[in-house]
Parts: structure tokens; C-alpha cells; sequence
């Protein structure tokens, strides 16, 4: 039985946002917990009453921006940001934006290339990610090498804490932070620490020309190869992506083999160079069907098209395993991975990240994740690297047989968190230590 008052949430938002009959839920929703009530804030004050409630009725609260991961909050409230969904101004001079965190991420970044500037971090999910779980989420992508991590962009935040407490931090000058940098602090946290409400987000100018080559290639070491070849000399594009044929047929429609999307973005004649350079690069390293794309239709969709793959593995972490090398050593992180997985052309799914010495394998079904992750851990230790994010710490002390430093990890975030939130109210099913 759950405890949510509904008609107190219709008295915060309004009766036209609270939806409670499990029809015109679901298409809120995505996962398998029954909350009792949708309901859809339009401003601020709406989120920090609604946020108080939850408290007072000790019911568990998940948020999101299109769509709520229904983990955990069965009986509970889903809060849909979409309806706080506006550029509230567009700083050109000052080279910054402050964005309602419904903002779809796709709908954003065309308002902002129509401005003439740039939001370099890629949206998670192309259709329904919003500049709010941009932030939330706070992971890197592809670009990071050229542009920097996703948490660089916010230079401040309005937030509702989980007692319904607002915080306001931050303003538009870079050189803005001494001491303890709470405002990248907050990045990351998933709706743990609190929900954003306002964000003031940094940008920078439009590149010039955007331009791409592309080539597929027989085996992923002739591809990798090619990366290595790239960066010895010194050519070092905004990123550099090699997706296994498996994927690549979801990437670029037409493609049979593993394909190279090498993305330049920059000035116009220097870009000529470095294109007509990175072309003959993959077609002396065995590339076929090596093409510099220009137009800006079709660059658009090869891009789109590398967004979409990322965004299906995004989806499904359960199903993939992410491990991280110094670049150079991809070519024996990729042999050794082959002596665990098979000929990685045929396997479901391999990203590499060129640039950030990325790998992420999606698995084939029946695949133990734990039991392949610990192998890919030692071997990418071996080489300097590890496995991505928590897994990768939690991983790593036990090949040290330190047990302790782990247990440091996750008492530190659990304590975090119950600063945070006493009540646990806030997204319990999301776990930092995961």
C-alpha cells in the first residue's frame, strides 16, 4: 500500500501533472518498479514542495529527464522533468547558457549551432537524454581528449537537496573555484545528491568546418593500427572511433567489415590537410572504401549514426565489459582480449576510442560479465590501465588482496550519501558503488 498523497501533489503542480493510472505512466517509466504516481514539476519551488513531501511520507523518489528508471521506487514518485524544458538565456559573449535540465540534449545542441557556438559533450541516449542527465551522469565521451571531460562545461547549478533544500552555486566566470570544487562534485551523482533545477553551462565557439574520414577495414588490428600510426605523428583529430563489423552495419548502412570514423573538427584549410593526411594513412594502412566526408548532411549521419551504436551499449551495462589502456598499447590489450573473447570482428559488439585508449565489449548472451570483467582487469592492469569506473577500483584491490582499500571506497560514498539524503528517499536505485 503506498503512502503518496496524490492529492497533495496535485495541489503543488496542478491536476493535468500528476498521472497515476498505469496506462498513461508507462510511457514515463522504463523498468520494472510499480511507482504509485508520474508526476511532472514546472519550476523550482514545484520540485523542492514535491521533494519535502516525499520526506514527510517516507517514500522512496526517482528522477528523470524524458524517462525515470523505475529501480527500486515500486509504491513511490517518478518526477519527470520535461516540462522544465527551457533556454533560459543564451550568453554569446560570455560564451554560456543557463538550461532548464528538461532540455532535451539534441534539441539544445541545435540551439546552440544555430547560435554559432559549440556543446561538445555527446548526448548518452540520442533521443531522450536531457542536458540535465547530461550532467547527472557526467561521463566522458570520444571527444574528451580534445575538449575535456564532461563535468568541464558546468560552471554552476541550482539544486534541490533530498530534505527539498535549494542550492544555488556558481556563476559565469571560469576562474571561479578555490577550495573544495563542489560544482563538479555534484557531476556524476545520478540524482543522488540532489536534482538540478538550473544549470549554467559553459560553451565555446563553433569549430570553423566539421569533417570526417571513414574507411572499413579487414581485421580490428589493421584499424587499431592505423590509430597508432595517427597519434606517432602527431595528428590528433577531435576523435578517432573504430566500431567491429558487428556494429557497424547499425553505424553506416551499406558497411561490411570494421569501420574507422576518424571526426575532424577545426578550420577549414588546415582541415583540408589533416583529412587528405589521415586518408592516405588508412588507405596505406589497408583500409578500403576510404572517403573524407564534407557535406554536412552526410556528416551529420555518419556521426549520428556512431551516437546511435554508443547509445544501444549505453543502454545495456549489464551487457557490456569497459576497460581502458594507454593508446599505444591497444594493439596488445586487442591480442590478448582475443585470446579470451574469439575473433573480436564476429563478436556482438567492440567500440574502441582511439584518442582515450577506450574499449567496450558488448557480450554474447550467457557471457558471466564478472567472471570475463576480473580476466580484462588483470590483463589491462598488466598494461597500465583497468577496468572502467567502481568495477575497475573494486577489481583492482582484489588483485591486491586489499579488501580494506575497497571497504575505504564504499563506506566513504555510503557516508556521502547519508549527508546527502538521512532518509535515503532520493533514486535508491541507483548505487555509486556499482
Amino acid at each position: 500500500m503506498s503512502n503518496v498523497n496524490i492529492s497533495k501533489l496535485k495541489g503543488i503542480v496542478g491536476d493535468a501533472n500528476v498521472v497515476d493510472s498505469p496506462s498513461e505512466m508507462a510511457k514515463y517509466l522504463k523498468g520494472l518498479g510499480k511507482p504509485a504516481v508520474v508526476v511532472l514539476p514546472g519550476n523550482t519551488s514545484e520540485v523542492s514542495s514535491i521533494v519535502k513531501l516525499a520526506n514527510e511520507q517516507n517514500v522512496k523518489l526517482a528522477v528523470g529527464g524524458a524517462l525515470v528508471d523505475t529501480k527500486e521506487i515500486t509504491g513511490g514518485i517518478a518526477m519527470v522533468m520535461s516540462r522544465m524544458n527551457q533556454i533560459l538565456e543564451m550568453d554569446q559573449f560570455n560564451l554560456v547558457a543557463v538550461v532548464e535540465p528538461g532540455v532535451l540534449h539534441k534539441e539544445f545542441l541545435l540551439k546552440v549551432t544555430e547560435a554559432g557556438l559549440n556543446f561538445p559533450p555527446e548526448p548518452y541516449e540520442v533521443e531522450t537524454s536531457s542536458v540535465g542527465g547530461c550532467f547527472a551522469i557526467g561521463d566522458s565521451d570520444s571527444k574528451s581528449f580534445e575538449y575535456g571531460p564532461t563535468r568541464g562545461f558546468l560552471l554552476g547549478f541550482e539544486m534541490v537537496l533530498p530534505t527539498g533544500e535549494i542550492l544555488d552555486i556558481g556563476n559565469k566566470c571560469i576562474k571561479n573555484v578555490s577550495g573544495l570544487d563542489f560544482i563538479h562534485f555534484a557531476v556524476g551523482s545520478q540524482g543522488t545528491f540532489g536534482i538540478f533545477t538550473k544549470l549554467l553551462v559553459k560553451l565555446l565557439p563553433a569549430p570553423e568546418a566539421k569533417k570526417a574520414v571513414i574507411g572499413t577495414f579487414a581485421s580490428m588490428h589493421k584499424a587499431n593500427a592505423t590509430f597508432n600510426t595517427l597519434i606517432k605523428r602527431n595528428v590528433l583529430p577531435t576523435r578517432m572511433n573504430l566500431i567491429n563489423a558487428s556494429l557497424a552495419k547499425n553505424a553506416k548502412s551499406g558497411t561490411d567489415g570494421q569501420l574507422v570514423i576518424i571526426d575532424l573538427q577545426g578550420f577549414k584549410e588546415s582541415g583540408k590537410n589533416i583529412a587528405n593526411e589521415v586518408a592516405s594513412v588508412l588507405t596505406l594502412g589497408g583500409g578500403s572504401d576510404v572517403k573524407i566526408i564534407e557535406d554536412e548532411v552526410e556528416y551529420d549521419q555518419v556521426i549520428n549514426g556512431w551516437l546511435k551504436v554508443r547509445a544501444d551499449l549505453n543502454a545495456k551495462p549489464e551487457q557490456t565489459v569497459e576497460f581502458m589502456v594507454g593508446p599505444m598499447k591497444m594493439p596488445q590489450a586487442l591480442a590478448q582480449i582475443e585470446a579470451l573473447t574469439g575473433d573480436l570482428g564476429a563478436y556482438p559488439g567492440v567500440i574502441i576510442e582511439g584518442l582515450l585508449g577506450y574499449v567496450c565489449l558488448a557480450l554474447p548472451e550467457g557471457t558471466d560479465k564478472l567472471a570475463l570483467a576480473t580476466k580484462v582487469n588483470k590483463l589491462a592492469m598488466s598494461l597500465g590501465g583497468n577496468v572502467k569506473g567502481l568495477l575497475g577500483h573494486k577489481l583492482k584491490a582484489e588483485v591486491y588482496n586489499d579488501a580494506e582499500m575497497w571497504n575505504e571506497t564504499t563506506s566513504l560514498l555510503s557516508e556521502l550519501r547519508h549527508q546527502f539524503d538521512p532518509k535515503g528517499i532520493l533514486n535508491p536505485g541507483v548505487s555509486l558503488q556499482a
